[in-house]
């Protein structure tokens, strides 16, 4: 290996661009605008149907999840009709690639990338959800002297797990509150580590924005519906306040980093008003006639849901050390809860053609019940096959929104379409695009009739699949790239940065980063 440069990776997990772009021009976020002004900018787009559940799986192992397994928190076991708790870091069928580098001898210091496991053989030191949105694990690092040394000179972040509750307004205040402190103790142990050593290659990402995002969207939207009830407070955007805490951050680990650094920063994919239709599809299914309806008049996992609720708001309100002295056993307790988790279907998989699976909300996931791949097969494979997808895809595109005479479907992905890898079988048949562009009760087509309901879940904003990037550093000059990049992109160029080539990933490096730092990286070397 030739090492070439040195590399710092600086995310904001769902950070939106629209923000971004918004609060960099009232001067609100002046360090991410000073990357703008000055770096490589390009655009992102999500994997298409999978983006918010596959975005940190396929970043970490330069893969799709058709090749690294991993599409969602939730996914079907092939050859049955069960689902199973799918954490990325256990099921991931690829190595993240600071793994290939430790090998290789980069030194590399990984924080908090989401969705991540901790490497036992990385050349370095990791941490893993010290701070995160929807923990898999609990706080972990890559020596218990690690953990036990940011305990205790940092405590713990003050928001990391699942953070949904339905929180009147004062409380989702002090969320806010807690979001933008959690933001300032991350940029504290940023500074900190980033000065231990010269790494090649030091990671950090800001999470704070994928939570706030779901919880805080109607504080900033003027349009949503429940906007009034921050109106009627008098509490502002605190939205904005976690951003701007991010961008404080960041301007703190960019001063501590020297003038032969790389940087990479990464907002994945963003965030908008939650009104998509996904929480109807098994009504959806069962008036299209495709899918069996259970036997269930109350769907019992609710309460599941309702004591979570509680048991998350009663967390808010103890005290700060007692929170961080008992985290530890928390974070179990909830992994095992949000095992368990898991609604009851109010379709029968085995009875119907097709049959819903768990990809996240933005996107609804469909499984055809195949002769042959599922247990209790409705439907032969090829011909009538394809012409099952063909008129569920017609189907479905036909469904509008009744109060504005929209469509409620952008588009639907055929599996075998967009994705080819070894893990396919893990995956949906379909993936459904939801429009996302007004409330939604009332639905109805020529094929379903009227279906209706009312969303009722915590989150007032859901993922979007447009982000931003941006590489500042020696030989690179401000210019836009002309096309949009993935997540599958990142890994090999880092690699590739520090001289490693990624063996047997989908991505590739992208060639304008590269070529730009090229020339210096060979008069380095000269």
């Amino acid at each position: 290996m030739t090492k070439k440069n040195k590399v710092a990776f600086i995310g904001i997990c769902s950070g939106d661009k629209d923000l971004i772009n918004k609060w960099v021009a009232s001067g609100d976020l002046p360090n991410i605008k000073n990357l703008l002004e000055t770096g490589l900018v390009g655009e992102t787009t999500g994997l298409p149907g999978v983006y918010v559940g596959a975005h940190w799986p396929s970043f970490i192992t330069g893969c799709t999840p058709a090749t690294n397994r991993v599409h969602s928190w939730e996914q079907l076991r092939p050859g049955s009709y069960e689902s199973y708790r799918c954490k990325a870091g256990d099921h991931m069928q690829k190595p993240q690639f600071w793994e290939t580098l430790s090998a290789q001898g980069v030194r590399s210091c990984i924080l908090d990338i989401p969705h991540s496991r901790v490497s036992p053989d990385i050349n370095g030191l990791q941490t893993v959800e010290w701070g995160a949105h929807d923990a898999a694990y609990g706080f972990h690092a890559s020596s218990d002297a690690l953990r036990r040394e940011i305990v205790s000179r940092f405590g713990l972040h003050p928001v990391s797990g699942n953070s949904d509750a339905d929180r009147p307004i004062d409380e989702l205040n002090r969320f806010a509150d807690e979001l933008v402190r959690g933001a300032e103790m991350k940029a504290e142990l940023s500074e900190d580590f980033v000065q231990r050593e010269d790494w090649d290659l030091f990671a950090q990402v800001f999470t704070e924005a994928h939570c706030g995002g779901h919880l805080l969207w109607h504080l900033h939207d003027p349009e949503h519906p429940r906007h009034a009830e921050a109106v009627e407070a008098g509490v502002g955007d605190r939205l904005r306040d976690v951003y701007v805490a991010i961008d404080e951050g960041i301007g703190r680990i960019l001063e501590r980093l020297d003038d032969d650094t790389t940087i990479i920063f990464l907002a994945n994919h963003g965030i908008g008003p939650k009104y998509n239709a996904d929480f109807l599809l098994p009504e959806i299914l069962i008036a299209l006639g495709v899918a069996a309806p259970a036997d269930i008049a109350v769907e019992v996992p609710g309460a599941i849901d309702h004591v979570d609720d509680l048991v998350t708001k009663a967390w808010q309100k103890l005290p700060q050390a007692f929170r961080d002295s008992v985290q530890p056993l928390r974070d179990r307790v909830r992994g095992a809860i949000h095992t368990e988790k898991t609604p009851p279907p109010k379709i029968v998989p085995s009875e119907g053609k097709c049959f819903f699976v768990r990809n996240n909300t933005a996107h609804a996931g469909i499984r055809v019940n195949l002769m042959g791949r599922e247990p209790n097969g409705q439907v032969q494979p090829g011909a009538e096959y394809e012409a099952f997808l063909d008129e569920l895809t017609s189907d479905l595109k036909g469904i509008i929104n009744l109060d504005t005479g929209k469509a409620v479907v952008n588009e639907v992905y055929r599996c075998d379409e967009i994705y080819d890898g070894p893990e396919r079988d893990h995956l949906p048949d379909l993936f459904v695009d939801w429009t996302n562009d007004a409330p939604i009760e009332k639905l109805c087509s020529n094929k379903i009739g009227h279906v209706s309901g009312t969303y009722s879940y915590c989150r007032t904003g859901e993922h979007r699949p447009d982000g931003l990037f941006v590489a500042k550093g020696p030989g690179i000059s401000a210019k836009r790239l002309p096309r949009r990049v993935t997540c599958i992109e990142f890994a090999p160029t880092i690699a590739e940065l520090l001289g490693v080539e990624l063996p047997d990933v989908d991505g590739r490096p992208i060639q304008e980063l590269l070529q730009a730092v090229e020339p210096l990286a060979e008069q380095r070397q000269g």
